[in-house]
């Protein structure tokens, strides 16, 4: 059996940086590219490369930007998941709210019905 977790994926230009919200328990991935993000709670940097996982603990603002590495190709866009709490299956979860900006990616499971919502 094979069992298809929902997610969400969306790209970051160079040096772009989006705020998000509600995601107390969501799972951050780097897909592509170095970003760097911040909780407002946990006022730490948190670097991750590509394949990097984060665990979002506050429920407060999380602000996530494409930082791409020194000597690396400036122009390259950043994909970021985010995958809700695997415990949540069984109750209702929300969407996080995303900034105007924020283009979702096509190739996500979840990018169509994030699209018409």
């Amino acid at each position: 059996m094979v069992v298809v977790l929902p997610y969400i994926e969306f790209e970051l230009g160079p040096a772009e940086a989006h705020s998000l919200d509600r995601l107390a328990g969501w799972t951050l991935t780097s897909v592509s590219a170095r970003v760097w993000l911040t909780e407002e709670s946990g006022g730490r940097d948190i670097w991750l490369l590509p394949g990097d996982r984060h665990f979002i603990a506050s429920a407060g603002r999380v602000v996530v930007e494409s930082w791409p590495q020194p000597g690396a190709v400036a122009d390259r866009t950043a994909r970021i998941r985010l995958a809700p709490p695997a415990t949540s299956f069984a109750r209702q979860w929300r969407w996080p709210k995303f900034s105007h900006s924020a283009r979702p990616c096509p190739m996500g499971p979840m990018a169509q019905l994030a699209s018409s919502t």
